[in-house]
């Protein structure tokens, strides 16, 4: 079954012109390499190899094909405007750098092997999600063989299934998917978001749901 979000409500405080100059630049970056107008050489010092700052910043701009590229950029539209339209355009830009680093870095200690793809980057970004709008729905499309359909679930819910997934693809062996920049870019969004929220740098409004700080220091109380 294939599982694409397409919308997660959030009320939209100023235009997330950052995130879309990010998804611009990836694109341009990305299918040029798919369709051959950047050469291998041009971009292999983009690729996530050690630790060559080129590539700990860098391999966000590379996907492998056309799928894995539309796929990330879809999860970032969806994702990255509702931060970026929260946080600001130069804290995500920051934000989005951050998360990008600490996928890298995690990859790096727990896999070594070479990645490319904005997939951890994103996975961050959805950490904040998950600490911000833990309860808000995400509109999801499915598909099954030749059937298909919309149905909305709770941030949390879709986002731990991520999680479980990529524990799974931890636990056997990655099959060429960097599963531990996952894993990393998820755990530092949801620091950043949390630390975001107790520290005051990240407001949400009284229209919005609990974030997730709220309801675990409601749940001390009760």
């Amino acid at each position: 079954m294939l599982l694409v979000p397409y919308e997660i409500e959030t009320l939209e405080q100023e235009r997330p012109w950052a995130n879309w100059t990010i998804i611009s630049v990836i694109s341009l970056v990305s299918l040029g390499w798919i369709f051959g107008i950047l050469t291998d050489s041009q971009v292999m010092p983009l690729v996530l190899h050690g630790w060559n700052p080129a590539g700990i910043f860098g391999h966000v701009l590379l996907h492998a094909d056309f799928i894995h590229w539309l796929g990330n950029m879809i999860f970032l539209w969806v994702f990255g405007n509702a931060i970026c339209t929260n946080i600001g355009n130069w804290r995500y830009i920051g934000v989005f750098a951050g998360c990008a680093v600490i996928a890298a870095m995690v990859q790096n200690v727990m896999d070594g092997t070479p990645a490319i793809g904005a997939s951890g980057a994103i996975n961050g970004i959805t950490g904040m999600v998950l600490a911000m709008y833990p309860v808000n729905r995400v509109s999801m499309f499915w598909v099954f063989l030749i059937k298909g359909g919309t149905f909305q679930c709770r941030a949390w819910l879709v986002i731990g299934m991520w999680f479980l997934f990529d524990l799974l693809g931890v636990a056997t062996g990655g099959g060429g998917i960097a599963y531990w920049a996952h894993l990393g870019g998820l755990a530092g969004g949801l620091l950043i978001g949390l630390v975001g929220l107790q520290t005051g740098w990240i407001r949400l409004t009284g229209c919005d749901n609990r974030s997730l700080l709220q309801l675990l220091k409601r749940e001390r109380e009760e």
